[in-house]
């Protein structure tokens, strides 16, 4: 019996038939475990998706309620009841969250769901089912009105370095990144960035800080066009007593100590802009100072700037009405950005600046000792920065434009 069976032990191992047959079978194993770990993986990230979809819409429904003043429970468990795709549970509704980033901001809303989903495949080894779970977090903020936009989308668009103060009862907005690291104090409603705020020790703690925000857009596009005016006269101003009349000059030149009085109007400067020499006074209500080239042919690499030493005294308002109501100066849209073609505002403590600066191709610059409290400055500029040993504060009274650059609250997706 025993040689039977070792015989046909050695029948078997000599014969050669089946052999692909069978080595065919083994390598099928890894292949259909392969196949069923993608499928798993499909139908994971499709089932995490969902739930995400689902969490985001209800974080952003309860963002709303709680901009509103309602009960974001019930805003955010109504936004879940319309989704029937999937089963899930409710892990946490929380206004403020009580963890991560965002614990105990009370402009959150946090929403985590998880749902359990047996695997087709690794269903099959598994003693437990898999949990997805997913958490979303959305804001709803009060948005401080923007008196200064930086519209470059490149760099650091809006800059408070040096020794620069700061105090503007608004927001600061740069459409990319923002500088405030200066030494002096920075006090405000808001400093946005589209990228990051590079933040500084001297920022109140009353100065919100907002990072990857949406690009604010430049509120004087299509309303303020460029003018094209031909004239040659410079007027060189000097002694007490002068007065100007709105118009087109090649320049206006404010000698030291000399007073001048500009009436009401629109003044077009050409290439040699307007300069205001030290202890120099400027006074004007109504007036709106518009840089461009005053040359035929047309000669954008001549476009006037604005200049004034900082122990100068300047005291102009923008127009109430008008197709330039509201600009205090505007540079042409034409002007190549360059270090020649800043506008550099300065002005002793007496100084008034009330009104929009619109550069929207340059940077409009704070330099120096300019020490001057402005009663409603705006500025929308490719770049604007506050440097030096400035002292700015910005006391607009409600009304009186800023509200205009920006809405009053916004919703917004956090995580």
């Amino acid at each position: 019996m025993f040689s039977n069976v070792k015989r046909l032990l050695a029948d078997l191992r000599g014969n050669r038939e089946g052999n692909v047959l069978t080595l065919m079978g083994l390598s099928m194993l890894p292949l259909v475990g392969t196949l069923g770990l993608a499928v798993d993986a499909a139908q994971w990230i499709s089932w995490k998706r969902d739930l995400r979809s689902a969490a985001d819409s209800a974080a952003i429904s309860g963002a709303q309620a709680l901009k509103n003043g309602t009960d974001v429970t019930a805003a955010v468990n109504k936004v879940l009841g319309y989704n029937t795709q999937h089963s899930y549970t409710v892990v946490a509704i929380e206004t403020p969250p009580t963890s991560g980033t965002f614990a105990g901001d009370k402009s959150m809303v946090r929403v985590v769901l998880s749902t359990k989903q047996k695997l087709p495949f690794s269903s099959l080894f598994l003693a437990t089912t898999p949990t997805v779970q997913v958490e979303a977090i959305a804001e709803a903020s009060s948005e401080v009105a923007n008196c200064v936009i930086a519209l470059s989308s490149s760099g650091n668009a809006l800059s408070i370095t040096g020794a620069a103060t700061v105090n503007m009862n608004c927001g600061l907005q740069s459409n990319s990144n923002f500088a405030a690291t200066a030494t002096g104090s920075i006090n405000a409603g808001a400093l946005s960035a589209v990228g990051m705020v590079n933040e500084g020790n001297n920022i109140t703690e009353s100065t919100a800080i907002n990072n990857g925000v949406v690009a604010e857009t430049d509120p004087y596009a299509g309303t303020i066009t460029d003018p094209n005016m031909v004239c040659n006269n410079w007027p060189l101003i000097s002694g007490a007593g002068n007065t100007l009349s709105p118009g087109c000059y090649r320049g206006i030149q404010v000698q030291a100590n000399a007073k001048l009085t500009l009436l009401p109007g629109t003044y077009y400067l050409g290439e040699k802009g307007m300069s205001v020499g030290g202890n120099a006074t400027v006074k004007g209500d109504e007036v709106t100072l518009v840089f461009t080239n005053t040359a035929s042919p047309f000669n954008a690499s001549k476009i006037g700037t604005f200049g004034a030493q900082g122990t100068s005294n300047i005291q102009i308002t923008s127009p109430s009405s008008g197709p330039y109501a509201g600009i205090l100066m505007h540079q042409d849209s034409r002007t190549p950005y360059s270090n020649n073609t800043r506008l550099f505002i300065t002005g002793d403590s007496n100084s008034e600046f009330d009104g929009a600066i619109y550069a929207p191709s340059t940077e409009v610059a704070f330099s120096g000792n300019s020490g001057m409290t402005t009663d409603c400055l705006q500025i929308v500029a490719l770049y604007v920065t506050f440097t030096g040993s400035t002292n700015v504060a910005n006391t607009c009274p409600s009304g009186r434009g800023v509200v205009s650059y920006s809405g009053e609250h916004f919703l917004r997706m956090r995580q």
